[in-house]
């Protein structure tokens, strides 16, 4: 396939396509592996929470709820980076991250893979429910409350908390490793 999913079926493939690369990559590493910090400072286990992280928060965006905190994230940090201002992207951005993983950091490698599993499960059961149509509603038909009106599709934000997100992660990942 190249570029985007265009349908669903095509849509739900690819997440597992992806998950599943992320995955066995993750999936070969023993428990020393996944808990050693790698180039970027992240150990395999703080790729995996934050993964993780960020499919909660598209859940959240789905179901109309807050996506900070189903992140465990203040509403100022969320609000932060979800002001709208690409400027502040990398201050904000950074913020976010560092604060899920210090949050990976700390928690039992056993709760972060058992978190990531469940997680991603939810995540597959609610797109599985969803039309074709409710993939191309706007955002904001999911985060009403969330100002301004975004009339982009939310299919944008499965992709890039998805397959895009999984890419990222096996190319980090894979460099990480392999130096």
């Amino acid at each position: 396939m190249t570029g985007p999913p265009a349908t669903k079926p095509e849509l739900l493939a690819l997440i597992n396509e992806r998950w599943a690369a992320l995955w066995q990559l993750v999936g070969a590493l023993n428990d020393e592996e996944m808990e050693r910090p790698l180039g970027d400072g992240w150990s395999p286990k703080v790729h995996a929470g934050h993964v993780t992280a960020w499919e909660r928060s598209l859940v959240a965006l789905l179901r109309g709820q807050h996506r900070g905190e189903a992140m465990g994230l203040s509403r100022e940090t969320w609000d932060a980076h979800d002001s709208g201002d690409e400027s502040s992207w990398p201050a904000t951005g950074d913020a976010v991250n560092a604060a899920l993983a210090a949050a990976a950091q700390v928690q039992p490698l056993a709760e972060v893979l058992a978190q990531s599993a469940s997680t991603h499960a939810e995540l597959l059961a609610l797109l599985g429910s969803m039309t074709q149509e409710d993939l191309d509603r706007p955002y904001s038909h999911y985060q009403p409350d969330n100002p301004p009106l975004n009339p982009a599709p939310v299919a944008g934000w499965i992709h890039g908390n998805t397959w895009e997100h999984y890419n990222e992660h096996i190319g980090w990942l894979e460099a990480g490793l392999r130096g």
